[in-house]
C-alpha cells in the first residue's frame, strides 16, 4: 500500500514541477490573434481556462480578441484548440 502512495505522490510532485517551469518559461508571453486566420469558430474561448480570449462582431464577422492579456499565462491550451494557426504567443516587456 505504500508504494501505491509513493507512486501517487511522485507524479504529483512531477505535474507540479512541469506547471511551475512552464509558468516560468512563459511568463513575459501573452496570446494573439491573428485576424486574418481567425473563423470565429470559438474552439479557443471554449478552451482557455482563464478567461482571456472573447468572441466580438466586427465588420468581417465574429473573430476572437484578447480581453485581458494580463491575465493570460500563455499556457498554450488555446493554441493547441486553433486549427486555423490564427493565434500566436507573443513576448511582451511590462
Amino acid at each position: 500500500m505504500n508504494v501505491v502512495y509513493i507512486g501517487i505522490g511522485a507524479m504529483l510532485l512531477l505535474w507540479i514541477s512541469f506547471n511551475l517551469h512552464r509558468r516560468r518559461k512563459n511568463r513575459n508571453k501573452t496570446i494573439c490573434v491573428v485576424d486574418s486566420s481567425c473563423t470565429g469558430c470559438q474552439r479557443c474561448v471554449k478552451r482557455c481556462r482563464r478567461h482571456v480570449l472573447e468572441v466580438v462582431e466586427g465588420e468581417a464577422g465574429k473573430r476572437a480578441a484578447v480581453k485581458y492579456p494580463d491575465k493570460c499565462t500563455a499556457c498554450g491550451d488555446c493554441l493547441g484548440a486553433c486549427k486555423f494557426n490564427a493565434l500566436k504567443l507573443i513576448a511582451f516587456y511590462p
